[in-house]
């Protein structure tokens, strides 16, 4: 028996019990990390303007985006305590 068998005969035993008690991690019990209720969200289109390139705006197709809480300009790199939550525009520039 391998040892991806072993691994898949233990999540196999009961899918529906949990395999472990409490969270893994701590970081999730801080306050400074956003529960579900709390977190916003990001709809619309992002668009970038190279006038080098084209007159027209241009959808940015697969761009990521970082996210942040308000601060001053530059600071989210450093008050961000190490949270970082990212998405992606879909190929027409959809978040």
């Amino acid at each position: 028996m391998a040892i991806s068998d072993d691994i898949e005969a233990v999540l196999l035993v009961n899918p529906k019990e949990p395999q472990f008690k409490g969270e893994p991690y701590s970081f999730p019990k801080s306050p400074d990390f956003h529960k579900a209720g709390q977190r916003g969200s990001v709809t619309g289109r992002l668009f970038v303007r190279d006038r080098y390139m084209i007159r027209q705006d241009m959808a940015a197709g697969l761009a990521y985006v970082g996210l942040a809480s308000l601060g001053q300009p530059g600071s989210w790199a450093t008050e961000s305590k190490n949270y970082q939550f990212w998405t992606r525009a879909t190929p027409c520039g959809s978040l």
